[in-house]
């Protein structure tokens, strides 16, 4: 019976003496991730973070420098259109004292170069007919095109215009007028035995043409640059989405020195018709 008693209590007295399995606060239990893997989600983790901060630099670093690359275009190309426009008075300089030279020379010294003495009068005329017509009809027909596209206020059309419209004075207009003063005075010399013995008509369209050059050169010519750069500036805020632009005012302007320039045309071609001084005394003569 003891026996029985005593296995009955070894089993409660070890149960009252085992360690409770509750855990002390005292106590702290392992954590359930290893440390060898906890290190390295921390680095992972730290490494997303310095990568995500350098792609944002990054990326900020790109829209500072797109603007100034922007700049740095535009700035390159206003540079070229101010270098063109230059290269192109230099040059439109060279020709108007050249061709000023030689009807100076003409007017006042005699017929120059002799040899014009010997092309026919039909070859002179046939040469100053061609060259006054294209000469006339390129300065009115260009007046009448760029005040159409002026008011069209159409960014494309305007870009394309005042991007060909140095093409034209270069292959139409000035080589005409060349063809045109330099046939004339040949038709002097033939006709006349020279400039300086020519009718007064003759030498009032030499001279008449001359003013016409200074105004063009002084009106026309300089406000090319700038017209083209607006226009340049216009047409990238219509690629951007920008609505009801306005043709700029440079471009606008431009019309009073056209019509001007027209007015010596027509001026010019009084002359050659009418003949004052011959068919008919000068006002200021009679």
């Amino acid at each position: 019976m003891r026996s029985g008693l005593l296995f009955t209590l070894l089993p409660m007295a070890a149960l009252a003496f085992a360690p409770s399995s509750r855990t002390s606060p005292s106590m702290t239990l392992p954590s359930s991730t290893p440390v060898g893997v906890s290190d390295v989600l921390s680095r992972s983790s730290k490494s997303s973070t310095q990568v995500n901060l350098f792609n944002t630099k990054k990326e900020e670093a790109q829209l500072v420098v797109a603007p100034m690359e922007e700049l740095s275009v535009e700035s390159s190309e206003g540079d070229w259109v101010d270098e063109s426009k230059k290269i192109e008075l230099i040059a439109l300089g060279v020709w108007g004292i050249s061709i000023s030279a030689f009807i100076l020379i003409n007017n006042f010294s005699g017929p120059w170069p002799l040899a014009m003495k010997q092309v026919p009068e039909r070859v002179f005329f046939l040469s100053h007919m061609v060259g006054g017509m294209l000469f006339g009809g390129g300065i009115i027909l260009t007046t009448c095109i760029e005040r159409l596209v002026a008011k069209s206020q159409n960014p494309p059309v305007l870009q394309f215009w005042f991007d060909k419209v140095p093409v034209l004075d270069s292959l139409i207009v000035v080589p005409a007028l060349t063809v045109s003063m330099i046939s004339g005075t040949g038709l002097s010399i033939v006709r006349y035995g020279g400039l300086n013995v020519a009718p007064p008509h003759v030498g009032a369209i030499f001279w008449t043409l001359i003013a016409f050059l200074s105004w063009w050169a002084a009106t026309d010519l300089t406000t090319q640059g700038t017209a083209l750069q607006a226009v340049n500036q216009m047409y990238a805020q219509y690629v951007d989405g920008e609505e009801d632009l306005e043709t700029p005012q440079v471009v606008v302007d431009r019309h009073l020195s056209n019509v001007v320039s027209c007015f010596f045309v027509v001026m010019l071609y009084s002359f050659m018709v009418l003949k004052p001084g011959t068919l008919f005394p000068f006002p200021w003569n009679a």
